[in-house]
């Protein structure tokens, strides 16, 4: 059971480790700090590793905010083709077109560094609530708000976890639902002990037949020499 769920730790562990740094670093209570003190204790070690591995994911988290950006221009750019073009669309326009000129790159790091750099909110505040701090305090940070509307809307399941070790829904089902505590445990215990008996006979009989095998290539030998 404990290896079956090793096995879905890593796969599901190196789908969404990315995602999952991102989701931290856009919680304006934790951020980088607490980023690189969760890399430290996974890895057990406090080397320049995990730094490279949050500068990572940094570098992930600007990425996004470029592919944020291609996507807010096509929407303003087909906007502005539909619309009329009057004096205060023109001065508008004109102003997107300037700031566009900067490198991407550039913007975004801006204004990643300067959320970064902004104080921590306390974790003691109460009935702090993420989503709704983007909403009112993200207005600095428009492309940052974006995606952390996205990434905080993603749902966080445990079914593929948890399947590994709900044994007791077949042990438990509506014709069979007045047994006690005690005996659903007693079954699921020994059901988990037949099993791996069973595994141990099987892997007995494997080594007696490769002993068995071995002996006759032995006496085979022997016969030849004679």
């Amino acid at each position: 059971m404990s290896l079956s769920m090793i096995t879905k730790f890593d796969k599901y562990w190196s789908d969404i480790q990315g995602l999952m740094g991102i989701a931290t670093l856009l919680d304006p209570r934790l951020k980088k700090l607490s980023l690189l003190m969760c890399f430290e204790w996974l890895t057990g070690t406090t080397s320049h590793i995990c730094q490279d591995k949050v500068d990572e994911t940094i570098d992930l988290l600007t990425e996004l905010m470029i592919e944020y950006h291609v996507e807010e221009e096509c929407e303003n750019n087909s906007e502005l083709a539909a619309a009329p073009v009057g004096d205060m669309e023109f001065l508008s326009s004109f102003s997107a077109r300037v700031a566009s000129t900067r490198p991407s790159a550039i913007q975004f790091k801006y204004e990643l560094d300067h959320y970064l750099e902004d104080e921590l909110v306390s974790l003691e505040t109460k009935g702090f609530k993420v989503l709704d701090w983007w909403k009112v305090a993200g207005v600095r940070y428009p492309t940052l708000r974006r995606i952390a509307r996205d990434i905080y809307a993603i749902p966080i399941t445990t079914v593929a976890s948890e399947s590994a070790f709900s044994t007791s829904g077949r042990v438990l089902s509506e014709h069979r639902s007045r047994l006690t505590s005690m005996m659903i445990e007693a079954l699921m215990c020994s059901q988990d002990w037949l099993k791996n008996k069973y595994k141990i006979d099987e892997k007995e009989k494997q080594v007696a037949t490769f002993w068995s095998c071995l002996q006759d290539i032995q006496e085979g030998l022997q016969k030849l020499e004679l």
